[in-house]
């Protein structure tokens, strides 16, 4: 994998987990939602508009855009769902690792595949790492078992989260790697989709008062999202787009940003446990370094 992508990877990763921080931070993590993609839209049309020009978007590539815009929707309503009611420090690993350890079962269940020994360790360490982001010691022993931690509302909509970001990698690897599509009009492209669903449905599920009163309390965080969300998966798509870099690669190494994560939520929100956090964390990494090498 080139030092330039390993790079690009590694600052998505600081930029990605900085704006989950200001969206776990909204007060209406739904209502901001829907006011921070239109911001990603209005505020990077000037790049989109001096690219398009000389991009060139075969009929794959619109399917690619239109896949990964329906998948998006999932991806932003999930995350701030599992926001609502859960830690920065846990929900964060939770949809970043999750991914790789729903594949592997995936493909085990319905498409009857025989993963190998370390595969199957790294999913196993995976689980471990959910269970020490949910340990709180033996006087919550009702959270010390992974499944009764996983069927919480929060962390479903992580765990939902977690399959989006798998499914919508390996779309995105075939639009920017293998049809070439400029990696900043990809993704624009992309959002201004998802925000075709994602409006409607909020303003629907909040009212427009809502978000009337999350723009006048975070109008400037808004925007920061929007721009930061963009920089930060246009650094990935670009490294995407790199030769010699697999989207098995890339995936993992943007498990970094779950360190990101759990230093963000005990430090900056004073959400606790930083031992038990930091150990699932570099659980969920081992795992995903496995089955990314041997899976």
């Amino acid at each position: 994998m080139p030092l330039r992508a390993v790079l690009l990877v590694l600052l998505s990763c600081f930029l990605h987990a900085w704006w989950n921080l200001l969206l776990k931070r909204a007060r209406n993590k739904l209502a901001f939602t829907a006011l921070y993609l239109p911001s990603a839209c209005v505020l990077c049309l000037p790049v989109f508009l001096w690219l398009a020009p000389a991009a060139r978007i075969p009929s794959a590539g619109w399917g690619c855009i239109a896949a990964t815009s329906v998948v998006y929707f999932g991806y932003f309503v999930g995350l701030a769902m599992a926001y609502q009611g859960g830690e920065l420090s846990v929900m964060y690993p939770l949809t970043r690792g999750l991914g790789p350890a729903l594949a592997f079962v995936g493909g085990v269940v319905v498409l009857s595949e025989r993963p190998s020994g370390l595969g199957a360790l790294g999913a196993a360490l995976i689980l471990c790492g959910v269970w020490a982001l949910h340990w709180q010691g033996r006087s919550a022993a009702r959270l010390g078992v992974p499944l009764k931690a996983l069927l919480m509302p929060s962390s479903l909509a992580a765990l939902f989260v977690g399959f989006t970001y798998s499914t919508y990698s390996l779309i995105d690897k075939v639009g920017v790697g293998r049809l070439h599509i400029n990696p900043l009009v990809y993704i624009y492209l992309t959002y201004v989709g998802s925000s075709l669903f994602v409006i409607p449905w909020l303003t629907c599920r909040e009212g427009v008062d809502a978000l009337r009163a999350e723009w006048r309390l975070n109008a400037a965080s808004a925007a920061a999202v929007g721009v930061l969300n963009y920089v930060a998966y246009g650094m990935v798509l670009y490294a995407m787009s790199l030769p010699n870099t697999p989207v098995s690669y890339v995936v993992p190494l943007r498990t970094v940003s779950v360190l990101i994560g759990v230093l963000l939520g005990v430090r900056v929100l004073g959400e606790g446990r930083l031992a038990a956090k930091l150990v699932g964390a570099l659980f969920m990494m081992a795992g995903i370094a496995l089955m990314a090498w041997k899976g």
